[in-house]
């Protein structure tokens, strides 16, 4: 059995009803070699009051505010409690969210000497009537092609890693509005091995769906979120051509195709010109025809301030010679 320090890190923003539900699944651990670090974001409710009842309780919970200095955000938290933390094992989790009682014990019974993370699933959960659906999560060699194209559903709470292996690595980027872990862990498993991880067929944590929670926010355009999802889809698009992923390159075209239409079909101009003059020239040494089309249309679109849905229909059928 592997043993050592995990540090248990969660950041947290007006979260009190919910962070007694977080913590008292921490303190129910059957893994006890632990500590919580509680990152506050400049909550205005009862959360510090809430976890310093904690504190008090047992002495491995310990709560911090994010310093001034760094920009406001789960980001800016998780990485403060990364540089806090005194582990030799590190699992980032959410303050909405729940684990269940061997949700450490397992995780750090897979590694090996060799391994540098462990990934779990945990369930989807309506906590009105207690309902689970499990979070698809298949054994693969395919990582980061895998989780880039969503077939398999990491998110913060799933993964256990390694601290050594994170240390002078970039972690979250304090800049993205949303997609954060898509984005760190499609940046983190592009250079992994087959060696490096494990994915193992446990159910370690519930994953709380509640009107509040993220998951819930798509349906309204928000600019900060597009431009964050630009950011993610064009550099993985780059990724991909580095891999010759064909499979890849068309789903990240695909992606960016539907993003240039929403985006210029809402007036945003930052999303629609960094589509225009970063990705579609890109093109062009894959089918300069096609790829012309793209920017002249896209310029004409922009201008004009329209967004054609027989032009996207079109754009999404042109085939492009990935391995030129």
């Amino acid at each position: 059995m592997t043993n050592g320090l995990v540090s248990i890190i969660i950041p947290t923003y007006n979260r009190g009803h919910l962070l007694g539900d977080t913590l008292n699944s921490v303190l129910s651990q059957t893994y006890t070699d632990w500590e919580c670090l509680v990152i506050d974001d400049g909550s205005t409710d009862e959360s510090e009051k809430i976890v310093h009842e904690f504190c008090k309780r047992d002495h491995r919970i310990k709560f911090y505010k994010r310093p001034d200095s760094l920009p406001k955000g789960a980001n800016s938290c998780r990485n403060y409690g990364f540089e806090l933390s005194a582990g030799e094992f590190v699992n980032w989790f959410d303050s909405d969210d729940v684990m269940l009682e061997d949700f450490l014990e397992k995780k750090i019974n897979a590694f090996t000497s060799e391994t540098h993370f462990i990934i779990a699933s945990g369930y989807y959960w309506n906590p009105e009537d207690d309902s689970r659906t499990v979070l698809k999560m298949d054994p693969t060699d395919k990582l980061y092609i895998d989780f880039a194209m969503w077939r398999i559903k990491i998110i913060t709470n799933s993964v256990l890693f390694r601290k050594r292996f994170l240390e002078n690595k970039e972690l979250f980027n304090p800049l993205m509005k949303r997609g954060q872990e898509a984005e760190y862990f499609t940046r983190l498993f592009f250079d992994c091995k087959p060696i490096d991880y494990k994915v193992i067929p446990e159910f370690g944590f519930l994953y709380r769906q509640h009107e509040d929670t993220k998951s819930a926010k798509n349906s309204k355009y928000n600019r900060g979120y597009k431009e964050s999802l630009f950011f993610f889809l064009f550099e993985n698009f780059k990724r991909s051509e580095k891999i010759k992923s064909a499979e890849l390159l068309d789903f990240f075209y695909d992606k960016l195709i539907k993003l240039i239409i929403t985006s210029n079909g809402n007036n945003h101009k930052e999303v629609t010109l960094s589509i225009i003059k970063k990705f579609y020239p890109r093109l062009l040494k894959y089918n300069k025809i096609k790829a012309i089309e793209l920017i002249l249309m896209g310029w004409i679109m922009y201008l004009l301030k329209k967004s054609p849905y027989f032009l996207r229909d079109r754009w999404l059928k042109f085939k492009f010679n990935w391995n030129e």
